[in-house]
């Protein structure tokens, strides 16, 4: 329950470092901004020798003298991973660029702080937040703190001058938390299911309510099989993929049953059990600020991705690196481990 609860927070928050961490974008040698650059003072030349330096750095020894370098290290991670970290090292790149030519910067107490809010909106301890949340996005605390926070404040910084609350952005909100809401119970069938049987069953659920509930039950999805399909009250503008759900939700009599709806995790139908009213004990007024806060953070969620596509177009990215030679001989689909055992020449041969 916990960890679902943490991937729809994580699904519903279209941040810069879920964004960044997920975009196809690849090297950057001389990234370019999209507003004209101020004029800048000529480059410094650069230092071979302490680059060097820094790359022999040693990182360990064997047999007391022999020293293992960070170049050692480095080549030895490319060949095993380094292009698939490619795509966020060019992304972060990108937004860095953009950074020091506005001379824009996160401190580490903003990101700790950043990734406190976050846990407390999930409702959970910090180290429930690293044991249990992150292994599933594949990530250590470090990783998440300067993969996800820190371009995601940084991008905020940066576009925070393109967002602008509306009244009619905070009505939104105020709807979408006090406003009238729909009880509904559902059922849920994978896009790959058949439709004529999905439509026989319904011919049965659609007039029982005890078939309904077994039909509820024996849903694929876990989650809400175990609770029989009954999901938290829908209210409008909701966060959701697909509007039909909220629109169908509305359109329903209590009592009344949708027809078969197709959305992007697969068929649907739901039941109205209830109309709910609308909250008429909190007004507007006595929450503006935090719905000022929450129109806010949802617009600069909209804003940030489409931000850095602009950062992207203009750094005009080019893939050079692509993994390991020998392995990248291996096309997509025909990468096979065991193609790597044949003689350069071709096939082996077959044994006399």
């Amino acid at each position: 329950m916990l960890v679902e609860r943490a991937r729809n927070w994580v699904g519903r928050m279209t941040t810069c470092g879920i964004v960044v961490g997920g975009l196809a974008v690849t090297v950057v040698a001389h990234a370019q901004s999209p507003v004209p650059p101020a004029p800048q003072p000529a480059p410094a030349a650069p230092k071979p020798a302490a680059d060097d330096n820094y790359a022999n750095r040693p990182v360990a020894y064997i047999h007391g003298t022999t020293a293992i370098t960070r170049q050692d290290l480095g080549e030895f991670l490319l060949a095993r991973g380094g292009a698939d970290k490619l795509d966020l090292l060019v992304n972060k790149k990108i937004i860095e660029h953009e950074c020091v030519r506005r001379n824009i910067t996160v401190t580490e107490k903003e990101m700790e702080a950043a990734v406190l809010e976050d846990i407390e909106g999930l409702k959970i301890k910090k180290v429930e937040f690293v044991t249990l949340v992150l292994p599933r996005y594949g990530k250590t605390y470090f990783e998440w703190m300067e993969d996800v926070i820190k371009p995601r404040l940084l991008l905020a910084k940066l576009c925070r001058d393109r967002v602008k609350v509306t009244e009619e952005d905070l009505k939104i909100q105020y709807d979408r938390e006090f406003g009238e809401k729909r009880q509904v119970q559902i059922i849920m069938w994978p896009k790959g299911d058949n439709l004529k049987s999905i439509n026989d069953i319904y011919a049965k659920i659609r007039s029982s309510q005890e078939e309904f509930d077994r039909a509820a039950r024996a849903m694929a999805n876990p989650q809400l099989a175990a609770s029989g399909g009954n999901i938290k009250p829908i209210g409008k503008h909701t966060y959701a993929a697909d509007s039909i759900i909220e629109t169908t939700a509305f359109a329903l009599k209590e009592g009344e049953v949708s027809s078969v709806l197709s959305t992007s995790q697969g068929w649907v139908v739901m039941k109205l059990h209830k109309i709910i009213p609308a909250d008429g004990t909190t007004t507007f007024e006595t929450v503006r600020p935090r719905l000022e806060k929450q129109a806010y953070d949802e617009r600069m969620s909209q804003e940030i991705p489409k931000y850095f596509e602009e950062l992207k177009k203009a750094a005009a990215p080019n893939l050079i690196f692509s993994g390991p030679d020998l392995w990248r001989q291996l096309s997509g689909a025909e990468k096979n481990p065991e193609d790597l055992l044949k003689p350069a020449g071709g096939v082996p041969q077959e044994k006399k």
